[in-house]
């Protein structure tokens, strides 16, 4: 009897080994396709950027998201970048779970970069690597950039970052004057939010 529940001690052991190795190596395979994804799409967005500069029209759009572009079954509005916390990813429009696995996506609001305001939504991690959460160390005068589908780029100012916000609380989800930008990600596990507020002149 012993002997049994000993062998059975160990075969628990090894199968839970082989189990947990798997899972390992299935989220760092996950990881590296959503970031390869996040990457050729940010290309995608880039190469248009500089198609349009060496090939302008004639027609002035003034910014915006001017329909996006098209990347497999998504569609980019445009990029974010932070460098303080080496953040960078594009914006999707679909606001779906497998869209904020790849980048991150407009929510709510105006086009990018135009007066009223918008907010941008991410995940806090993607795998064991973080994603969105080190925004939680922006603080007033930090810089985000965001450039949207006709090339421009607004610099953007941090002037409020809200920790601990509960995830019902939709004022943020509000219009302003002139150029604004919020940012929305989970902490705690996905019990509440950081919210990151920035304005641009």
């Amino acid at each position: 009897m012993v002997k049994k529940s000993l062998n059975f001690l160990i075969f628990m052991f090894i199968f839970s080994l082989y189990f947990f190795s798997f899972l390992m190596i299935y989220d760092t395979f996950r990881e590296r396709k959503l970031v390869s994804l996040e990457s050729d799409a940010l290309d995608v967005f880039e190469n248009e950027i500089k198609n349009q500069e060496t090939n302008p029209t004639t027609e002035e759009t003034g910014g915006g998201e001017s329909g996006g572009i098209a990347y497999q079954s998504y569609t980019i509005l445009g990029s974010i970048d932070i460098p303080k916390i080496g953040f960078s990813s594009i914006i999707l429009k679909e606001f779906t779970y497998d869209a904020m696995n790849v980048g991150t996506i407009k929510s709510f609001g105006s086009e990018l970069n135009e007066p009223g305001g918008f907010v941008i939504v991410g995940h806090n991690f993607r795998g064991r690597s973080l994603f969105m959460y080190n925004v939680h160390r922006l603080v007033g005068g930090d810089k985000i950039y965001i450039t949207d589908t006709s090339g421009r780029q607004v610099e953007y100012t941090v002037y409020e970052v809200l920790r601990y916000v509960a995830p019902d609380d939709i004022s943020s989800y509000t219009t302003y004057d002139g150029l604004h930008a919020t940012l929305i990600t989970c902490e705690d596990g996905g019990k509440t939010r950081i919210v990151v507020k920035a304005s641009a002149q």
